[in-house]
């Protein structure tokens, strides 16, 4: 019986161990500067590249600042929705993100093809979805609606 309950005991252990290591704490790593229905901007107020956007906005989601929906895509987590808002794909609508993070520790997160200005900054259309964008103190994150005119 001793034995069992050592088991059970390390297995729990290990569970909570796995359970906290998924649940990144993102708290404080980001503060909501401006949203509306259709536009969402953050700004990183610490570096941390072990957090995504993704990350961030969940946070700001458990602290209710901001409410989401996302699905798991091909190339990551997909918005399907932000504050209740979801693209119109009868008008081509689809949820695009801009930031002011070029390259960064040699990887290029963002390009200027596309560009969103906000407060007298351009954003580059990013090169990485939410769940692939790392928080950088002072970079600036917009999700917006944009229309494909393709």
């Amino acid at each position: 019986m001793k034995k069992f309950l050592s088991v059970l005991f390390f297995a729990a252990a290990l569970a909570a161990f796995a359970l906290s290591a998924c649940n990144k704490n993102a708290s404080g790593v980001a503060e909501l500067v401006e949203t509306d229905g259709n536009t969402v901007v953050l700004r990183a107020v610490k570096t941390d590249t072990s957090l995504s956007l993704a990350d961030a906005l969940q946070s700001l989601k458990d602290e209710g600042k901001l409410d989401f929906t996302v699905q798991n895509g091909d190339y990551g987590l997909e918005i399907l929705s932000v504050n209740g808002y979801a693209p119109d794909s009868d008008k081509n609508e689809f949820w695009a993100i801009y930031t002011t993070l070029g390259e960064y520790e040699g990887t290029s997160y963002s390009n200027t093809e596309w560009v969103f200005e906000y407060g007298g900054k351009t954003l580059g259309t990013s090169n990485f979805g939410v769940s692939g964008l790392p928080m950088v103190e002072g970079e600036l994150y917009v999700i917006t609606i944009s229309i494909n005119n393709f």
